[in-house]
């Protein structure tokens, strides 16, 4: 049997890492709508059977009516495959839900909080899914398997943890599947949290924000009773990359532009640090209007200060600055702040 499985797709999740940048962020929403059309597509060349959607397909809270009838008109375009859905904890099956007051396709099967099973040639098919925006559930450690199909599990689930809120499940009682299809865990490496191949996290479909490295895409696998073939198909090309660069030798934001080398398909969040020989608001003005992907640029740069000359000045300002060399001294890891503060200080002295 060959099936494609994929997980967190978010679609129409706020973006926050982007907050700043209305139009980066609905862009973004855009491509998510793309790359879940691209991951139909990748259904259909495969020609896979089964597609597994392990939970957070979309955000509940921020979801469009038309965005559910966008899904809904993509999963019906591959009306021959088994589409099999674990709502997570981003979109739980409530009552409210549009999995619940939308109607699915025939070919769309959608599982609730008790153990659901689908059974097809040689295939059981069994699922869990959350039934509201936290799930504490013993549902998978209480299945049991039949001898001689194939057993597959779906489920959004958070594998050997402890958080007691996202549906904690064991490896251990994992091992009767001959494969467990998860969602929850966005970090492409997740695919690989267990030495057993069989139990998989695809990650998330695109990368959502400056904390998902790496890349993003699907799985796509064969599998029989006794053979299991998977491999992971990319999908994403948009990069987040938080990019510092020391600004003190630089005199002019053209130089500051060419150092910080930008790519077309990278989102950037800029930290600008060193010593400041230019108005960084203009400079950061420049850097986000440079045409390139940029949602934030921070300063943390500092003006260069004599301090040790400054404070033998026999004044209110050579007193503050012998206070706030003592305070660097004591409190080295504040020195960011303690640099803040002694600027905001002069410059209104």
């Amino acid at each position: 049997m060959k099936f494609v499985h994929l997980a967190d797709v978010h679609l129409d999740m706020p973006f926050t890492s982007l907050k700043n940048n209305k139009e980066l962020t609905k862009k973004r929403r855009l491509e998510q709508k793309f790359i879940f059309k691209k991951a139909i597509d990748v259904v259909k060349e495969e020609k896979a059977e089964v597609l597994f959607i392990a939970g957070d397909l979309f955000e509940h809270k921020f979801v469009e009516d038309d965005t559910i009838l966008y899904i809904i008109s993509c999963l019906k375009n591959i009306g021959e495959t088994r589409v099999y859905i674990t709502p997570g904890n981003h979109d739980p099956l409530i009552k409210s839900s549009p999995y619940n007051t939308f109607e699915w396709p025939d070919n769309v099967f959608i599982f609730g909080s008790e153990v659901g099973m689908d059974t097809f040639e040689n295939v059981n098919i069994y699922g869990v899914g959350f039934d509201d925006f936290e799930m504490e559930s013993d549902a998978v450690k209480n299945i049991e398997i039949e001898s001689g199909k194939i057993n597959i599990l779906v489920t959004h689930a958070n594998l050997d943890g402890a958080t007691h809120k996202y549906h904690d499940i064991k490896s251990k009682d994992l091992e009767k599947f001959n494969y467990t299809a998860l969602g929850h865990i966005h970090m492409t490496a997740a695919k690989e949290v267990s030495k057993n191949s069989k139990i998989v996290y695809p990650g998330s479909l695109i990368a959502g924000g400056f904390d998902e490295p790496g890349e993003h895409g699907l799985i796509v696998g064969e599998i029989t009773e006794t053979e299991l073939k998977t491999k992971f198909v990319k999908l994403d090309d948009t990069k987040f990359e938080t990019k510092e660069i020391d600004i003190s030798s630089l005199l002019s934001p053209n130089e500051v532009l060419d150092k910080l080398e930008l790519k077309d398909n990278t989102i950037y969040k800029i930290i600008l640090t060193g010593i400041r020989n230019i108005d960084v608001e203009v400079l950061k003005e420049i850097i986000s209007i440079s045409g390139k992907n940029i949602c934030e640029v921070e300063d943390k740069t500092r003006m260069d200060y004599d301090l040790e000359n400054i404070a033998k000045q026999k004044n209110l300002k050579g007193i503050f600055t012998r206070k706030m060399i003592e305070e660097l001294k004591y409190n080295p890891d504040s020195e960011d702040d303690i640099m803040k503060a002694i600027e905001y200080v002069y410059k209104n002295m």
